[in-house]
C-alpha cells in the first residue's frame, strides 16, 4: 500500500508511537479472523516500515494503535521480540509484560515499577455513526473549554465515525492532580489509575456541558489504546488524520457531513484506496512529505 510505505508517513507514525506501547491489527483478506500483535515497541520509522511489511501491507488491511501509558522502555530489561522470534518469543513476553504491570512483578525482576510506567494520557473519545459532525463539534467544545483552562488539547479525526481529544502527559497529570509514581503502594496501581483517568474524562465533559453519556471510556483504562494518528482506518481507508487550525475551521462550517466528505474536506489529493475492506474507491490524503514533522497540532480557535 502506498500510504504505509511511504517514509514521511512511517516518520509521522513513529512519532505518535514513541514511548508508547504500540499495537498492530492485520485484517486479512481471507476472511481469516483479525491478527492482533501488542506489546511491541516501535523507535523510527524503519520499525513501521518491518511491521507493516510483515503483516503484508500490500494484501491485508493494517490498522494501528497506540497506547495512553508513557513508557521508558530503556528501565525494562528485556525488548519487545519481532513477530517470527525464533530465540524469544512474543507468548514468553506476554508473560514477562504481566510482571511489568505490576510493582510486585516488577521487583521479581529487579526492576522498579515507577522506573517504567512514567505517565498517562488523558484520551476522548466521540464516536456519532449516523453523523460523525456530532462527534466533531463536541471534541471541538471540549477542546475549546481545555483551551479556557490553560491546557494544550489535540482533536484527532478517527477516520470513520468519531473524533478523539487528546492530551498532554503534563497537562494530564495537571488535570488528574496526581503522577503515576504516587500509587507505586498498590497491588495493582495502572488498574486505579486507569479508573481514575476515565473518571476524570467524565468530569471534564460534564464541566465543558458535553455529552459523554454513551461515548467510550477504555482508552484510559489499565491498557487503554486509541488508534494511532497518521495510520489508516481498515473499515473506511481513510487517514487518523490530526487537525490543525486550518482542518478545524474547515470541518466547523458545516453540521452534517459524511466520513468520506469529511475525508474530502481534510485532504486535497486522493489515491486508490489503501484498505480491502473499504467500500469506497479513494483514500483522501495530504501529500505525503508533509506528514514527517507534522506532529500533533495543538487546537486552535
Amino acid at each position: 500500500m502506498r500510504w504505509y510505505s511511504n517514509k514521511a508517513v512511517q516518520e509521522g507514525i513513529a512519532s505518535a508511537m514513541e514511548n508508547r506501547e504500540s499495537i498492530w491489527a492485520q485484517f486479512p483478506r481471507s476472511g481469516d479472523a483479525p491478527f492482533w500483535a501488542r506489546r511491541t515497541k516501535v523507535t523510527g520509522h524503519a520499525s513501521v516500515d518491518y511491521w507493516t511489511k510483515t503483516l503484508n501491507r500490500e494484501y491485508n488491511s493494517i490498522g494501528a494503535f497506540i497506547g495512553s501509558n508513557i513508557i521508558n522502555w530503556n528501565a525494562m530489561d528485556m525488548e519487545p521480540p519481532p513477530l517470527r522470534s525464533k530465540q524469544f518469543s512474543r507468548k514468553q513476553y506476554a508473560e514477562i509484560w504481566k510482571q511489568y504491570l505490576t510493582p510486585e512483578g516488577c521487583a521479581e525482576r529487579g526492576l522498579d515499577w515507577e522506573d517504567i510506567w512514567v505517565g498517562k494520557t488523558l484520551v476522548f473519545d466521540f464516536d456519532s455513526p449516523l453523523n460523525p459532525m456530532k462527534s466533531f463539534h463536541k471534541a471541538d467544545k471540549l477542546a475549546r473549554y481545555l483551551k479556557s483552562l490553560g491546557y494544550e488539547p489535540m482533536v484527532v479525526f478517527s477516520g470513520s465515525k468519531g473524533f478523539h481529544v487528546h492530551m498532554t502527559k503534563e497537562d494530564s497529570e495537571k488535570a488528574v492532580g496526581f503522577k503515576l509514581a504516587d500509587w507505586k503502594h498498590l497491588k495493582d496501581p495502572l488498574k486505579k489509575i486507569g479508573k481514575l483517568y476515565a473518571e476524570k474524562v467524565v468530569k471534564l465533559c460534564e464541566e465543558a456541558e458535553v455529552s459523554y453519556a454513551n461515548e467510550d471510556r477504555s482508552p484510559n483504562f489499565r491498557q487503554g489504546i486509541v488508534r494511532c494518528p497518521y495510520s489508516i482506518h481498515p473499515k473506511t481507508g481513510q487517514i487518523v488524520w490530526p487537525l490543525n487550525g486550518a482542518n478545524l475551521r474547515a470541518l466547523r462550517k458545516y453540521q452534517k457531513l459524511s466520513v468520506i466528505e469529511i475525508a474530502k474536506v481534510l485532504h486535497t489529493w486522493d489515491i486508490p484506496v489503501q484498505s480491502f475492506m473499504a467500500e469506497q474507491e479513494l483514500t483522501f490524503i495530504t501529500p505525503e512529505f508533509k506528514i514527517s514533522s507534522r506532529g500533533m497540532p495543538f487546537w486552535e480557535e
